[in-house]
This record gives structure tokens, C-alpha cells and sequence, in this order.
């Protein structure tokens, strides 16, 4: 069995937080085909972080780039001989240059392409983010000794549209939670439901810019306390397990405009009977599935929202259900976390292992 090494910043210590999901279910699945260890990455302080934007790294790496956490790294390839190193996210790819040349196989999994999600930036810091952006993940992308795995269709696309365009390049989505089946009986209701975490500053930003405006006429139903602030009125605290989620077909919105990643949530909303309203384009990731443009939905503000809330309920009700059945069999039957990872496992067992 090959021996291996994470890499990765400290998980978010929300239990819902996609970072977290993602980083237990590839430990999970790697400690399968590999002896693994793990180097969890320490956070800068304030200082050493800006200093790093200075330098032109992106706001999502600077943090992690510090000669305390080179020294960790350092430390641990002294202890012991690896096979491979996965560098499990993109704040972590800097260090990598540390790394001998074949001492061990190397593996970049980037959670956002910088370049994509630098996009959907409109401060006053825009105009000098994206060019550090690009520069970045033209440079990690052309590592002749890496691995590339994104973990999106729109992360690779955005790879390609700066003219990093490796044919190597693998995608490692996430892959869905457990399947609610709908009850006999079941309706179309007039809810709509978010979930997920909002500690990261885009999707702060961009929940506060869907919460402008008039309140939709449907309740919002959230347990996160970060979604509640911000939607003050406009949302309702529940916990999941006080839903009956087999009782009909809701509506999961997503309300990030950035459109790096992949967004956990959709895979959650489908999982539990929710037509997924997104507030960034995430057809790619769901292209070729039956009905996959009916039930994943792209809306730019509330006022589309309520179209397409209304526009399902239209609809029989039976056929509604028969068609998002067969959508949500096939989009959990593409999604399984074991299908979904298995570039790592071709990784691992790939020629060239650290010497």
C-alpha cells in the first residue's frame, strides 16, 4: 500500500461547511488505498496574511504561506518517506515548491480556481485581484510534476479560458448525501430552504446582496445562524430533522453569485426533494441528466425566484414528480462519493513514486 500525505488548512469548525465534508470524505476514501497521514495548516496572523497579498498571492492563499507552516512540512517530509503528496487545496500549492524534485508524486486538488472566483469581484479591489488570480493558477497548473484535479466542470472551464489548458486536468466532485424518498402523497409546497455555512466573506457578500430588496412571499427556512442574521425577517429557523422532507417537492436556493467550486448544497437540495434555484450558473456540473434544466435552475434575482416557484407549481403535480424522480435517480447515481474520487485512487497507483 503507497504511503501518502494531506495537506490542507484547517477545516471549518462548522459541521456543515462543504471544506469540512469534503476534507473527512477524501480522508475517508484515501485511507482506503493509501497509509495516510495528515498536515493540518495553521492560519497566518493579519499581518503575515496582507503581506502575502502584497506579494500577489490571492486572498484565499495568503493566509496559509508562512514559513511556520513551511517548517511543518518540512518537518514531516524529514519523519518519513511518502509516495505521494496531496495538496488539498489551493491555499496549499505554494508550498509544494518545497518539495524535492521526485520525492514524492504530487497532487493539487483545487477547490476554486482563483481566476473563476475572482470574477464575480466588484470592490475597488477587483481590477488588481484578477490579474493575481490568473497568474496563479497559470503557474500551479503548469507544475510538470502535479497532478491536476479540480473539483468542478466550471473550475476546468476556467482553467481553459486563461489559456491553462492541461488535457490532464481530472474533476473530483463531491458526491451526494443519503436520498430522501418521497412519500405517497407527496405535493409541490411553497417553500424554500437554505442550507449550508456562510463563514466564508463571498458567500457572506453574496447572501447579503440577495437578501436587498422585498421579501419573497415564501418562507425561507434556515438553521444557520449567519443566513438567519442576514435575512433577519425574511427567513424562519428550523432544524433539519424538523422537516419532513419526504412530504413534497420544495425549492434550495443557492445564493452565491461567485462560480468557482462546486456547490454542496445542490447535491444536499436534490437528495432531499428540492428543485435547486442558484444564483450562479451550475448547468455544467449537472449537463446530460434527464430534466436537469428543469430542476436546476440559474436566477439572477427574487423576482426569478417567484417565476419559478410559481411556474412548478403549475404544473400536475404527478408529472412534476415523475420527472424530478428520474432527474434526482440519475443525478445520485452520478454523484456516489467512492465514483466521484476515484481520480485520486488513479493517482495513488499512477508510475513515479517518490524516491
Amino acid at each position: 500500500m503507497p504511503s501518502c500525505l494531506i495537506v490542507r488548512p484547517a477545516a471549518s469548525t462548522e459541521l456543515n461547511g462543504g471544506d469540512t465534508v469534503v476534507y473527512r470524505r477524501l480522508a475517508e476514501y484515501l485511507g482506503r488505498h493509501a497509509d495516510l497521514d495528515t498536515l493540518e495548516l495553521r492560519r497566518l496572523p493579519r499581518v503575515s496574511h496582507a503581506l502575502n497579498l502584497f506579494r500577489g498571492l490571492p486572498p484565499e492563499v495568503g493566509g496559509y504561506f508562512g514559513a511556520s507552516n513551511r517548517a511543518r512540512l518540512a518537518e514531516a517530509l524529514a519523519r518519513r518517506r511518502y509516495d505521494a503528496i496531496v495538496f488539498a487545496h489551493e491555499a496549499t500549492f505554494p508550498l509544494s515548491a518545497d518539495c524535492r524534485p521526485g520525492q514524492a508524486r504530487k497532487i493539487f486538488f483545487s477547490h476554486n480556481v482563483q481566476s473563476v472566483i475572482a470574477e464575480s469581484e466588484s470592490s475597488l479591489l477587483g481590477p488588481m485581484m484578477r490579474p493575481l488570480a490568473k497568474a496563479f493558477d497559470r503557474r500551479w497548473c503548469a507544475d510538470p510534476e502535479a497532478t491536476i484535479i479540480c473539483i468542478s466542470r466550471a473550475d476546468v472551464d476556467g482553467m481553459r479560458r486563461i489559456g491553462a489548458r492541461r488535457p490532464d486536468v481530472q474533476t473530483a466532485p463531491p458526491g451526494a448525501p443519503p436520498s430522501v424518498a418521497l412519500q405517497p402523497g407527496a405535493t409541490v409546497l411553497p417553500e424554500l430552504v437554505l442550507t449550508g455555512s456562510y463563514g466564508w466573506w463571498r458567500k457572506r457578500r453574496d447572501l447579503k446582496h440577495f437578501a436587498e430588496g422585498a421579501p419573497l412571499a415564501y418562507p425561507i427556512l434556515t438553521s444557520d445562524p449567519t443566513a438567519l442574521a442576514v435575512l433577519q425577517g425574511q427567513a424562519r429557523a428550523v432544524k433539519a430533522d424538523e422537516v419532513d422532507w419526504s412530504a413534497g417537492l420544495r425549492f434550495g436556493l443557492i445564493t452565491d453569485r461567485f462560480q468557482g467550486g462546486f456547490k454542496l448544497k445542490s447535491l444536499e437540495y436534490v437528495a432531499v426533494n428540492a428543485v435547486v434555484l442558484s444564483s450562479c450558473d451550475l448547468s455544467r456540473e449537472f449537463e446530460g441528466l434527464p430534466h436537469a434544466e428543469e430542476f436546476v435552475r440559474f436566477v439572477s434575482s427574487k423576482q426569478e425566484v417567484a417565476s419559478a416557484v410559481e411556474e412548478i407549481r403549475r404544473q400536475p403535480v404527478a408529472d412534476i414528480l415523475g420527472r424530478f424522480q428520474a432527474f434526482k435517480a440519475a443525478c445520485m447515481d452520478r454523484y456516489t462519493w467512492d465514483r466521484c474520487l476515484e481520480p485520486f485512487g488513479r493517482a495513488l497507483e499512477a508510475p513515479g513514486s517518490g524516491a
